[in-house]
C-alpha cells in the first residue's frame, strides 16, 4: 500500500509538501555519508594535537635537562636529549601528514557537494543558500582540516629544525 499524501491544486490532484525535516526533504550535507566522521575529525585536529604533543614533551624533556634545580647547566643532563626529541619530532611531523592526507581525501571525495541533487537547490536565494541549508558543510570541515594540517605541519618542520640549529641549554 503506498501512503502518499495529495493536495488539490488548481482542480488536479498533487503531493503535499513536506513538513520540514522529514526524510523526503533531504539533508543540508547530501554527501556526508562519503566520509566518516572520525575522518574529518582526525583530519581537522590531528595536526594541532600533534604539535602540541611536540611542545610540550620536548619543551618539558629539554627543561627538566637544563635546569633540574635552581641554576641553569651549560648542557643537559639527559643523555642523547636531541634523539628524543627529534623522534618525538618525528612522530608529530607523521601525524600531520597523515591529517593532511586525510583531509584532503575527504573533500577530493565531497568537493562536489550541493544541493542540486537532493532538490532543494534553489529553495533559498543563491546569495543566502550556503548559510540557509548548511549546504557544504562535509567539504568545508575537509578543507578545514587540509589547512590546519599543513599550517601545523609547518609549524612542526620549525620545531624541528631548531632542534639543530638552537642549543637544547641556550648556552
Amino acid at each position: 500500500m503506498h501512503n502518499e499524501r495529495f493536495a488539490l491544486v488548481d482542480g488536479q490532484a498533487a503531493p503535499a509538501p513536506q513538513a520540514p525535516g522529514t526524510a523526503a526533504e533531504g539533508h543540508p550535507a547530501p554527501e556526508r555519508g562519503k566520509v566518516p566522521l572520525s575522518a574529518l575529525w582526525f583530519g581537522f585536529i590531528g595536526g594541532p594535537a600533534a604539535w602540541s604533543v611536540q611542545a610540550l614533551v620536548n619543551t618539558s624533556l629539554t627543561a627538566h635537562s637544563c635546569y633540574p634545580r635552581l641554576t641553569p647547566l651549560s648542557s643537559p643532563t639527559t643523555g642523547g636529549l636531541r634523539g628524543i626529541a627529534f623522534a618525538v619530532s618525528l612522530l608529530a611531523l607523521a601525524v600531520c601528514v597523515a591529517a593532511a592526507a586525510v583531509s584532503w581525501r575527504t573533500w577530493w571525495r565531497t568537493r562536489e557537494e550541493h544541493q542540486q541533487g537532493t532538490g532543494r537547490g534553489r529553495q533559498h536565494e543563491p546569495s543566502a543558500a550556503l548559510l540557509e541549508t548548511g549546504e557544504g558543510r562535509t567539504r568545508f570541515m575537509a578543507l578545514a582540516g587540509v589547512l590546519t594540517s599543513v599550517l601545523f605541519l609547518v609549524v612542526s618542520a620549525i620545531n624541528t629544525a631548531s632542534l639543530f640549529l638552537v642549543s637544547p641549554c641556550g648556552w
